[in-house]
């Protein structure tokens, strides 16, 4: 399974549980990044969080001694404004942090009555109130996108809910399809492959899970990589068809084996 390596030019990480837990560094980073960045093997980080700016996420990897590009970062919140800027969207409505309310207000008309787009996103301030608000707003042609299907982050020691429990909630009293923007949907993974010019066959998607990092590589026809630094496979997860590394130190090892470095 790991000769594919030999033919890959292009990874795809995720972030929390494969570059950092929470606000803990997790080792290999820097070590990960120098090598790819010496053997000219591209990059870029995706994640499901709609919450932060690109800034936050330099920041952290910062932090853990990666000093990257905010252009090689892509979070739920660029996915929504370029799937709206493709769409010739006017006019929307978000449901979400102050972060995506920013974001996307300040390209698009917010509308509370009837609007084109109501993009959902995930805050903790948000109230049953606030939903019910906004199921209100929805009209027959309103379309609604979300950042991702997530139903719970896990912490350490506990959990908080996310954006897909919004999500069944608001599919259930409108009956109408919610697409998703995030993993494991392809189209993050279908817009990141264009913007770098890259093949899915020789692209790789490192995560630490299996729901939406492996789920949506599989989707996007890109090679999958389940990483142990990060969340623990579900005891469902029966036939591993895919690779597995045991850290970011140990995915450089088994390239350099692969590609002869």
């Amino acid at each position: 399974m790991y000769e594919i390596l030999k033919d890959i030019d292009f990874i795809i990480f995720d972030l929390d549980g494969v570059f950092y837990r929470e606000d803990e560094k997790i080792e290999g980073t820097r070590e990960i990044i120098n090598f790819l960045d010496s053997q000219k093997i591209e990059y870029c980080f995706f994640t499901n969080n709609s919450n932060y700016k690109t800034s936050r996420y330099k920041d952290k990897l910062l932090y853990g001694g990666v000093d990257v590009s905010e252009n090689r970062i892509f979070t739920t919140t660029k996915l929504i404004e370029h799937y709206l800027f493709e769409n010739f969207a006017d006019n929307i409505y978000v449901l979400g942090s102050m972060q995506l309310q920013e974001s996307l207000y300040s390209k698009y008309k917010k509308c509370e009555t009837n609007p084109e787009y109501i993009i959902i996103g995930m805050e903790n301030s948000i109230t049953l109130k606030d939903i019910s608000n906004t199921i209100n707003l929805i009209g027959e042609n309103t379309k609604i996108i979300a950042a991702n299907p997530d139903k719970l982050i896990p912490l350490k020691g506990r959990f908080e809910l996310e954006c897909g429990v919004i999500n069944s909630i608001i599919a259930q009293f409108t009956n109408k399809e919610i697409k998703i923007i995030g993993k494991p949907n392809t189209y993050g993974y279908e817009t990141i492959l264009k913007k770098f010019n890259k093949q899915s066959h020789k692209t790789m998607m490192i995560g630490d899970t299996y729901e939406t990092d492996i789920l949506g590589a599989k989707n996007s026809k890109i090679n999958p990589a389940w990483i142990k630094t990060g969340n623990e496979l579900p005891n469902y997860v029966v036939k591993k068809d895919f690779m597995i590394f045991d850290s970011l130190i140990d995915l450089k090892e088994k390239l350099e084996k692969t590609k002869g470095f």
